[in-house]
């Protein structure tokens, strides 16, 4: 009896090994495609059953983190979703700064009717994050919105943020229209109090009369002023003479809120747009557009400001237009000039890329004569430098520029010297 006990025993056990290894070489039948395939980074089938057919391409969810106005559903009348003037409008701007604006996101009404699901997925909804620095039940705080721009590019939501509009502002319509504040003592008067006037810009010889009306809305950015200091950021101690580095006083500001243009446009003030018709100057650019603007063009180079410790986003967006970057609106023989002398204001468009462009011969015939002269004889930077690249195609021009000089000399360039010989 015992003996065939433990033989019934034994060929359950080995049933049992059997069956176990059976299911270890079914499982491993199953599970090395998926391996295999995670580890290629291929798409094999794993459906034992489907191998013949080909595995349609997943396709990838939509970034809900991450809001954008080029979805078709999107598209809709700025009011839709942004009401005017936000509920925080009197916190972001304290006291007498303060005007009805757009200052914070959309509430939640506008985003339900089309993402309830998605505001539900999830302990954090991905959802949440676009808009919410912390999403709890707790926890209401928002990220900065863009406008106004100061506290936004402070944050780190602002950090690499593309706007996917431009604005328009047609130049020639403003061009005169802005005074200028003159004061003057009342003499009459025993207190110092001062009177204003507002005026139309006067044609003067002085530059600041001359720029009345540019300087309402541009200011030359990060100025050294009396300071010794003249670069950005410290140089290293072994900077080559000729090497750049960016100097202060090379960019000019623009409007990056409602201040300026409200004072005008506003919903008391009667003058169309008024603030609400904000598709009238805000015009959403395409997808390919945007992409471009990640993109880096004209005399700039991200490894170079980053070498430079440049994360001032205004440096940053204006570099990224420049073809010229070491031009500098405040050196000594510049500042004397009007803008008019080198763009021409009724031709800017906003909506362009790459920002207003100015002609070489600004430079020279038509402006200061200094860099574009009929002959090298006469002194001109542009004309010694095309010499050098003539003779040497690997020249590098460094007069105007910091990584375009190593291009081919643009015909533009050609066509001013051109022209100025052609006047002799």
């Amino acid at each position: 009896e015992f003996d065939k006990v433990y033989i019934i025993k034994a060929q359950m056990r080995y049933r049992g090994i059997k069956v176990t290894m059976l299911l270890l070489v079914a499982g491993g039948a199953l599970l090395c495609p998926l391996l295999l395939s995670a580890a290629l980074g291929t798409g094999v089938n794993t459906d034992p059953w489907q191998r013949s057919k080909a595995q349609a391409p997943s396709k990838a969810p939509p970034a809900y983190s991450r809001y954008t106005h080029q979805v078709a559903k999107h598209k809709q009348a700025c009011d839709a979703c942004h009401k005017f003037p936000s509920s925080n409008w009197k916190q972001v701007r304290k006291g007498d700064d303060a005007f009805p604006d757009v200052t914070d996101y959309p509430q939640h009404a506008s985003c339900l009717p089309c993402h309830r699901q998605q505001f539900f997925s999830g302990a954090i909804p991905t959802i949440c994050t676009g808009c919410h620095t912390d999403p709890s039940p707790r926890n209401s705080a928002r990220h900065p919105f863009p406008n106004p721009r100061e506290a936004f590019d402070a944050s780190k939501k602002g950090q690499g943020a593309f706007s996917e509009y431009k604005v328009y502002f047609p130049h020639e319509k403003h061009d005169g229209l802005f005074g200028q504040y003159r004061p003057r003592l009342e003499p009459e008067r025993h207190g110092s109090l001062i009177a204003v006037s507002w005026s139309h810009a006067a044609r003067g010889s002085d530059q600041s009369e001359k720029n009345g009306s540019c300087a309402k809305c541009h200011q030359t950015y990060q100025q050294q002023g009396d300071s010794d200091e003249e670069f950005v950021t410290k140089p290293p101690k072994d900077l080559a003479e000729n090497a750049f580095w960016l100097k202060k006083g090379i960019f000019k500001t623009t409007p990056q809120g409602h201040t300026v243009c409200f004072t005008c446009h506003s919903q008391d003030g009667g003058l169309p747009p008024t603030a609400n018709d904000c598709g009238m100057c805000h015009k959403l650019i395409s997808p390919e557009q945007a992409a471009a603007r990640r993109e880096e063009h004209g005399d700039f180079d991200p490894n170079m400001a980053a070498a430079m410790g440049i994360t001032d986003r205004t440096t940053l967006e204006k570099w990224r237009k420049r073809e010229a970057v070491k031009f500098r609106h405040e050196w000594v023989t510049h500042v004397d000039l009007a803008c008019t002398d080198c763009h021409k204001v009724a031709a800017i468009d906003t909506l362009a890329e790459g920002g207003p462009k100015v002609q070489v011969l600004s430079c020279g015939g038509s402006g200061t004569g200094c860099h574009v002269t009929a002959t090298l004889e006469d002194g001109g930077a542009l004309n010694a430098e095309f010499g050098e690249k003539k003779a040497n195609p690997a020249f590098q021009c460094t007069k105007c520029h910091a990584i375009m000089g190593k291009q081919p000399v643009p015909q533009s360039h050609v066509a001013a010297l051109t022209a100025l010989k052609s006047k002799q």
